[in-house]
């Protein structure tokens, strides 16, 4: 079999609209042209395509080459243009525009509350902002935060209207080194502000807003929850069925959500393909009848499209399962209509209208991986498959669905070192065990929700669904517990990331042409990726100290040479969230092991000596002796709410530069603040300025 490289041209005629989409929707957010400059060039290209069609004879054969380059370039403003269009901040009625300290705020739920730690959290749209009591019609999206023990709590649902005048607080990264850019997720969602409101804050208004179909959306989610929730025994059990059945994850725990990611079955519990592949299929044998006659078909057909689009809205929306939804529309009406097409033709077409209805779906992981997974599966399952045979049919079936993981796993390795860091190595097993035991799951779960209404047989079901997920739990558990289960702390940049996949090609196309060219360029790109890689290890091998941005907590690393020493408080050494989502990522992107102590590190309460640097690190237990105001200190480090004033730290120590971290009270931070601009000190506030890094 040949890798389809050139044909794949003809196979999948919208890879041609693609690709210059796709970099329009690039150029646009990373250089951000306006929209006059836009509208300019789509002017200039549409003068060239007048003048190339007046073209004839000789001169229309030497220049049609020109008919290509005005359509790349067409299709390229076009992805540019609608990423700007897409851009909430671009909205002439975007509320960030003329929002005002003291302005009030009216906004509609956009989803029922859901329980967090310390508050109930909903996304919600704004329709109006009153400024100096004029009333303006507003757009725009905001995170809204309620205090737990609000007595309006009860009230609140999809479509509740609230009305308030807190200050709408910016949307913001931790700053952390490599951490996760939550500034770009949410704004991806047009959500660009959030607010925090006690009962005192916000009124409520007696009517309800949002669409009938979005509410019975959200009636729905919530009655089969319901009866997840009533019929499967404990915890985790509801938790998974949850994520299995509708994309529900908020009550799945951390660890057990780690578990699966770990050992490469993440999927199961992400609302994907693979679950739309299962409806489809159940589908497929319940409407069997319906296969005679073309009326019965068109029914048939109609059928399978409303509830194939039924589930993907009810599980979220998510990029993944649009993709498949979109690409199974396309089955069904080539079906209907007896026209098949090339996998590739339906993987570039569903990509193409996706990212034209949200081009922000590029920077999806999800998306990626979906898609990755597909081509992956359509151009190596052949040649994976046709590795090994087994006469005996049980075992060439269980080869084939081996085959089918190992196929998929050759172009999403690469997207999942770069988002998750880590290669689950036991993921053939997981896979093996795992999907087709959710396959059952998933089936008896819609057969519960089902005969929910006949009490006894959904208790039967519930039964039977719970041991079922205990068991996989317990399987993902044990292979989880396994010390080679999984490789961690794997960094790639995006630029080792794409010459990862010139690699993967390069070799594959080697393997299936047998050309000895290919393999050249392959070792000259692993040459690149190297030598790359291995500049980047030794300027990471610097000294360097970093203050995190860890909400209410202490958090340092003192790092020199590829080792690292931690300070601060314990939750941050033992809780595995907070060290993975806002410590490991810098740790990743400067090579450090926190196994391994610095040897250049000496404690001399309240002091610390790190390379050559003397460091200060005060909060609410320690003592300050007297000192004459000579003392040399390189940087103080203020933490916990410490009780002393900059004026009186001034006074004593010479030091050029104030660290305020993220364990101290916002209204404390204010005080330090004003303080050090009246004294004309150099001071970074941890909570605003996000992580403070020092390198030397």
């Amino acid at each position: 079999m040949l890798l389809p490289t050139i044909p794949v041209w003809k196979q999948a005629p919208f890879l041609r609209l693609l690709l210059p989409l796709s970099g329009g929707i690039l150029l646009q957010w990373y250089y951000s042209f306006s929209l006059l400059l836009l509208y300019g060039a789509g002017l200039v290209i549409i003068v060239f395509f007048a003048v190339t069609g007046l073209l004839k004879g000789y001169w229309l054969f030497r220049y049609k080459w020109t008919l290509g380059v005005l359509l790349t370039l067409a299709f390229t403003v076009l992805g540019a243009w609608i990423a700007h269009e897409k851009n909430i901040k671009h909205h002439k009625k975007w509320f960030g525009h003329y929002y005002t300290r003291g302005a009030s705020v009216f906004a509609v739920l956009d989803e029922p509350l859901i329980e967090k730690d310390r508050s109930y959290k909903a996304e919600a749209s704004i329709y109006a902002i009153s400024v100096n009591d004029t009333i303006t019609a507003a757009e725009g999206r905001i995170i809204l935060y309620f205090k737990k023990d609000s007595v309006l709590l009860n009230q609140l649902e999809y479509g509740s209207a609230v009305t308030f005048r807190k200050t709408l607080q910016p949307v913001t990264n931790t700053g952390n080194p490599g951490a996760f850019d939550y500034n770009r997720y949410c704004l991806f969602q047009a959500i660009t502000h959030q607010v925090f409101l006690n009962a005192e804050d916000f009124v409520t208004a007696p009517r309800h807003y949002g669409s009938s179909f979005a509410r019975w959306l959200h009636d729905s989610r919530a009655l089969l929850l319901g009866i997840l929730r009533q019929y499967i025994h404990g915890e985790q059990e509801a938790a998974i069925a949850e994520a299995l059945l509708i994309g529900y994850r908020e009550d799945i725990d951390r660890d057990l959500t780690q578990a699966y990611s770990n050992t490469g079955v993440v999927h199961v519990i992400a609302i994907s393909g693979m679950h739309l592949a299962m409806i489809y299929g159940l589908l497929l044998v319940l409407l069997r009848p319906l296969q005679k006659g073309r009326a019965a078909n068109l029914l048939r057909g109609s059928v399978i499209l409303i509830l194939l689009w039924t589930f993907a809205l009810l599980s979220g929306g998510g990029a993944s399962i649009l993709r498949s939804t979109v690409m199974f529309s396309f089955l069904v009406v080539g079906e209907y209509i007896n026209q098949r097409v090339s996998v590739y033709h339906t993987l570039s077409a569903s990509a193409f209208l996706l990212l034209c209805y949200n081009p922000f779906y590029l920077w999806d992981v999800g998306f990626q991986l979906s898609y990755a997974a597909v081509l992956s599966i359509v151009i190596f399952l052949r040649p994976v498959t046709s590795l090994v045979y087994f006469k005996n049919r049980i075992v060439d079936h269980i080869w084939k669905l081996a085959a089918v993981t190992l196929a998929a796993q050759i172009l999403t390795t690469p997207l999942s070192i770069y988002h998750f860091h880590q290669i689950p190595n036991l993921f053939l097993v997981s896979n093996l065990l795992i999907v087709p035991l959710s396959g059952i799951v998933l089936y008896a779960e819609l057969l519960l929700c089902t005969v929910a209404f006949f009490k006894p047989l959904a208790v039967i079901t519930g039964y039977f669904v719970s041991w079922m997920l205990k068991a996989m739990n317990e399987i993902i558990d044990w292979i989880n517990a396994l010390p080679f289960a999984v490789s961690n702390n794997i960094l790639l940049s995006a630029v080792q990331t794409m010459l990862l996949y010139v690699l993967i090609v390069l070799i594959a196309a080697w393997l299936m042409q047998g050309k000895k060219q290919l393999l050249k360029y392959a070792l000259v790109i692993l040459l690149l990726m190297v030598s790359g890689r291995s500049f980047e290890i030794l300027t990471a091998r610097a000294n360097r100290i970093i203050v995190y941005n860890v909400p209410r907590h202490s958090a340092i690393d003192l790092a020199n040479a590829g080792s690292c020493t931690f300070i601060g408080d314990d939750t941050c050494r033992n809780d595995v969230f907070i060290r993975n989502f806002y410590i490991n990522p810098s740790r990743l992107v400067y090579r450090l092991d926190p196994s391994v102590s610095t040897g250049a590190l000496e404690k001399v309460p309240p002091f610390i000596y790190f390379s050559g640097k003397k460091l200060l690190v005060l909060n609410n237990t320690e003592r300050l002796p007297y000192f004459d105001g000579s003392l040399r200190v390189d940087i103080v480090i203020l933490s916990k709410n410490a009780p002393f004033s900059i004026a009186r730290l001034h006074a004593q120590l010479d030091c050029p530069q104030y660290v305020f971290d993220a364990s101290n009270a916002s209204w404390k931070i204010r005080e330090w603040k004003n303080e050090c601009d009246s004294l004309h000190l150099r001071r970074h506030s941890v909570q605003d300025d996000g992580a403070f890094v020092l390198d030397f």
